[in-house]
């Protein structure tokens, strides 16, 4: 009996085996995991932003890439992509903003800030809001690589927290030089030949400064002038002189102050009737700085206790 097989019957098994084997290959190769979870990332951020208070949250997960666009997270690996809708407002990715990153990992605002807490012409909140908008603006709908780890937390902050002290100013006037009526120095005795202005206080201060009054011996006067310190101090000199009769000014002199309104820098007046030779006549002003916050930017929210939240995420 002959149990040799066919030739034709190992050309076929060979084939089957080749077949089988790349078939196997391609089995192996196919992704059969899940893709990333978003809901579950929503609802993570949503653990935080549903609080009234300082919260935080986290959820470990197996995205690469993680994009949050306001109100919206989108997840994505090598097994697909998903979606998810956020319901308590809009969140702020900070990846790459330092002091933000480290609100989102636990460190106090007192912390992050503090050089701007001690700084009285620096106010910590606002400087805050606006590392808050930076990150809001680099990163808001932008595909953000995923370390397999989100967080979220909800800063809340007083804003009254820190405030701008206020700016101060001084000034004083003068009369600097005196001299008598030509001809008549022992009928009208000394007479007010200059009055000056000094100033110290706020850069790029404009003032106008003006006298008026009588002369010692005939007419009457009206001399003024103007600057803008723009170092924050100086002085202005009036000379009260009647030209070719050279005629000193009569006591008293009546002075008039003008500051001029210039951003921050408000509109003050300061005069007087009443300086005569001796007197040295002062003034100081106090101007109270507030900082205005953007209460329509999404980012930023207003509770009824009157503070300032805003919900950061590190994807």
């Amino acid at each position: 009996m002959d149990f040799e097989a066919p030739v034709d019957a190992w050309y076929v098994y060979v084939a089957t085996a080749i077949i089988s084997v790349a078939l196997a290959g391609l089995a192996l190769g196919v992704s059969t995991g899940p893709p990333p979870d978003a809901p579950q990332a929503s609802n993570t951020i949503e653990g935080a932003t549903g609080s009234e208070y300082t919260a935080s949250a986290f959820y470990d997960h197996d995205a690469d890439v993680v994009t949050i666009d306001r109100r919206t997270i989108t997840m994505e690996n090598e097994h697909g992509t998903t979606h998810s809708s956020l319901s308590y407002g809009v969140v702020v990715p900070v990846n790459g903003h330092e002091r933000l990153e480290n609100l989102v990992y636990g460190s106090s605002f007192d912390d992050e800030y503090g050089d701007e807490l001690a700084d009285p012409n620096t106010h910590a909140f606002e400087t805050f809001t606006e590392e808050v908008e930076d990150a809001f603006d680099d990163n808001t709908g932008e595909p953000l690589a995923a370390d397999g780890e989100l967080r979220a937390r909800q800063i809340v902050v007083d804003a009254g927290i820190d405030e701008l002290e206020p700016l101060t100013e001084e000034a004083e006037v003068e009369v600097t030089e005196t001299a008598s009526l030509p001809g008549e120095p022992r009928i009208r005795g000394e007479n007010v030949r200059e009055v000056e202005l000094r100033y110290e206080g706020l850069e790029d201060r404009a003032v106008e400064f003006s006298v008026e009054g009588e002369y010692a011996g005939w007419g009457s006067y009206d001399e003024d002038d103007g600057e803008t310190f723009e170092d924050g101090s100086g002085a202005i000199q009036l000379e009260i002189n009647s030209g070719t009769a050279n005629q000193p000014a009569a006591e008293p002199v009546e002075f008039d102050v003008e500051f001029a309104e210039d951003g921050e820098l408000t509109a003050e007046t300061w005069a007087s009737d009443d300086l005569e030779i001796g007197d040295v006549q002062t003034w100081d002003n106090e101007i109270e700085r507030e900082v205005e916050f953007d209460h329509d930017h999404p980012i930023l929210g207003l509770n009824d206790g009157g503070n300032y939240y805003v919900t950061l995420v590190i994807v």
